[in-house]
């Protein structure tokens, strides 16, 4: 009947076209969609660690932003780092910059650790660049991006790990 009507090649194209896009443009879609509930679930599982997971080339990092400095474990760093020594050599390397946490745990600021990794012995090794590049650019930006833009600012008295200004010369 549609023949006879005119109409049926033209119907058929069409359903065929609109076969052809959707099959197309649904593994898009279906991989967006899978992006973003491994998002969602990932968001969800890791809401008690301050909101964010923080893991370089699969070593969890223990991040800590106490609205002034944050701080990263040394227990993550090594493992990041891909070393095995003491807290006290790690406190020694960046002295006044690490405190423990309630825990006991040695906590670094990450800054510091930039800083270190920057200047350090083998500061050109790949793993170790990546390293800073990920402390910089996925902790450290967005920390100082939180801090400008937030209406709360800490106290303004000076920190008791940065050296006084006679000293900073």
């Amino acid at each position: 009947m549609l023949h006879g009507l005119g109409i049926g090649l033209p119907l058929l194209f069409g359903l065929a076209t609109v076969i052809g896009i959707v099959a197309f443009f649904t593994p898009a879609i279906a991989l967006s969609w899978l992006s973003d509930l491994r998002h969602l679930l990932r968001q969800r599982y890791w809401r008690g660690e301050q909101g964010w997971h923080h893991s370089f080339e699969g070593v969890p990092l223990h991040i800590e932003d106490d609205g002034r400095h944050v701080w990263i474990d040394g227990i993550g760093l090594q493992g990041a780092l891909g070393t095995q020594e003491p807290d006290a050599v790690l406190a020694a390397r960046l002295s006044d910059r690490w405190r423990r946490d309630a825990s006991g745990r040695l906590m670094l600021r990450v800054d510091a650790v930039a800083r270190h990794l920057a200047t350090a012995p083998g500061r050109m090794e790949r793993r170790r660049i990546r390293l800073r590049l990920y402390l910089e650019r996925q902790i450290l930006f967005p920390a100082g991006q939180r801090r400008a833009y937030s209406p709360v600012r800490p106290q303004e008295a000076p920190d008791p790990l940065d050296p006084p200004a006679s000293r900073r010369q």
